[in-house]
């Protein structure tokens, strides 16, 4: 997509509709559209330094009730590693947290032309499904 957030909208109804596929809630379809919606808002901030002439790569699938989104942008990147101890009290910075809290994994990749964010968000069932085989 563009780097412009005026496709983000575009993009949450997309998201929407993969979440109920993958049979979520409302919440969960709700934090996977904030999440998501997260990861691309930083692309297009963060990771397009031609600004509106940058693309934003954003790659879906649905996998055993769970969304799962890749948002690949051509920026130089960040060390995640050093997030976890940033506080959270500093104006901005909250979308690494907030996509942290909001899905089941989040992964950051460098790649030769940028850095891509993969999330996964599992519907509840899918959670709560047995550990052990039940005794019927």
């Amino acid at each position: 997509m563009p780097s412009n957030p005026d496709y983000l909208s575009r993009l949450r109804r997309i998201v929407g509709r993969l979440a109920d596929s993958a049979g979520m809630s409302a919440k969960e379809k709700y934090d996977t559209k904030l999440a998501i919606t997260e990861a691309c808002a930083n692309a297009i901030r963060h990771g397009s330094p031609q600004g509106i002439e940058d693309r934003v790569s954003v790659r879906f699938s649905t996998i055993s009730g769970a969304v799962v989104a890749e948002v690949t942008d051509r920026g130089g990147g960040f060390d995640p590693t050093g997030l976890h101890s940033r506080p959270t009290t500093e104006p901005g910075g909250l979308g690494i947290p907030l996509m942290r809290a909001m899905t089941d994994g989040v992964e950051f990749l460098k790649n030769g032309s940028g850095m891509t964010v993969r999330l996964i968000k599992r519907a509840n069932s899918i959670r709560r499904a047995p550990l052990e085989p039940s005794k019927a």
